[in-house]
């Protein structure tokens, strides 16, 4: 093999043309929520020096399979799930994969629920979720043929509990799709309060995934207990959850976390697949083993302490932002344990230049919205409120 390929000088020009532009750029994304300055140059230094980046990787079904002749990393994508599950209070009571990304993760969670459901009930499921939780959450439900029935949501992004109540169908299967950080407003759906709506209107069956995409990376290692609790699967009680392992988490490239009970596993497997001599649970054939490479990497390097220390960094400088656009005459906005601040539409330069997310809103009107990371400064902050108050 050729160890020296490389793309003729043009093509490698505007790639470097790209590196340099991305590279300047790379903290003005302040409308979404990826850590802009992440670690891994000793990662792809190490991937060099192992002659590992000259390995095709591929993780294939359940990574807690025993007997695999492939190469694989499943090992370090146990070791990885394992970690996150224990902080949402599982005490091995868990299965869970590397995902894609956070929508195939949510993707898994109402597969794993429709399928969970219709072991219970031969009639068809609805699924429930908030007009303000992600996009993709009705989108999978289109994907998977089950009637969706959309929740409002308070002024605030928290689903709306009594409109919740009005339309729940106790005649059939409920699966409840929950937000704990709402997209645009950063909103944490109630549990508890959804808990006695399914328990006053008792349907046939019910199953509860939680959609933790940003939030369930920091809210386990924030000093709160009343915010680890949240996403406790001991004190919630629910069925499964999603949490993206390209936002707080701090991986480079998409990848999600999807992990559920054991006992509801169970009720996804099929029949072993004859070439592969596994059932496959997983909806994708094929993962990328590297991500689970990256994610033991990362976990190992940051450890709880660091993690911690991150997730308390990005709330302080969360309402460091409210704050701050207050003080400068800017009508801002922020949820409990959020790191999403929402505040009315500045110029479209500013939009443009901050990247900022926007949503017309039917309370507030033309928002924007900034999510605080872990590059965050209180000197970034100040430069960004004072831009967004002089281009209100």
């Amino acid at each position: 093999m050729n160890d020296n390929l490389r793309p003729d000088n043009e093509s490698m020009n505007l790639l470097n043309e790209c590196a340099k532009e991305i590279t300047a750029h790379k903290f003005n994304q302040l409308g979404y929520p990826f850590d802009q300055d992440t670690p891994f140059h000793e990662f792809y230094k190490w991937l060099s020096d192992t002659k590992l980046c000259d390995v095709t990787l591929i993780n294939v079904g359940s990574p807690y399979k025993t007997d695999w002749d492939m190469l694989n990393t499943d090992y370090f994508e146990r070791q990885s799930i394992d970690f996150i599950a224990k902080h949402f209070g599982f005490n091995g009571s868990h299965w869970g994969v590397i995902a894609n990304g956070g929508t195939d993760g949510n993707m898994h969670g109402i597969y794993f629920g429709r399928k969970a459901l219709a072991a219970k009930s031969p009639l068809p499921p609805i699924l429930y979720v908030s007009t303000e939780a992600h996009y993709s959450l009705q989108k999978i439900g289109d994907i998977q043929n089950i009637e969706v029935r959309p929740i409002r949501a308070h002024e605030m992004g928290q689903m709306d509990i009594e409109d919740f109540a009005n339309k729940l169908d106790p005649s059939r299967p409920a699966l409840v799709a929950i937000a704990i950080g709402g997209t645009f407003k950063g909103a944490i759906d109630d549990q508890k309060a959804i808990d006695e709506v399914l328990r006053i209107k008792n349907p046939v069956a019910s199953y509860r995934h939680l959609d933790v995409a940003l939030f369930g990376g920091y809210l386990p290692f924030i000093d709160d207990p009343a915010a680890r609790e949240i996403v406790d699967v001991s004190k919630m009680n629910y069925d499964s959850i999603a949490v993206s392992g390209h936002k707080f988490l701090g991986l480079n490239e998409p990848a999600g976390i999807f992990i559920c009970h054991k006992d509801i596993l169970k009720l996804v497997e099929g029949a072993p697949i004859p070439y592969l001599k596994y059932s496959i649970p997983t909806i994708s054939c094929s993962r990328s083993g590297f991500d689970a490479l990256k994610l033991y990497w990362h976990i190992k390097s940051l450890g709880e302490e660091g993690f911690r220390a991150q997730a308390n960094h990005v709330l302080k400088m969360g309402k460091l932002l409210e704050e701050s656009l207050s003080k400068k005459g800017v009508r801002a906005r922020r949820n409990p344990y959020s790191n999403t601040v929402f505040f009315p539409r500045p110029q479209e330069a500013i939009v443009k230049k901050y990247a900022m997310a926007c949503n017309d809103d039917h309370v507030f009107g033309k928002l924007s919205h900034i999510v605080a990371m872990q590059y965050f400064t209180p000197e970034l902050v100040e430069k960004i409120s004072s831009d967004i108050a002089k281009n209100a």
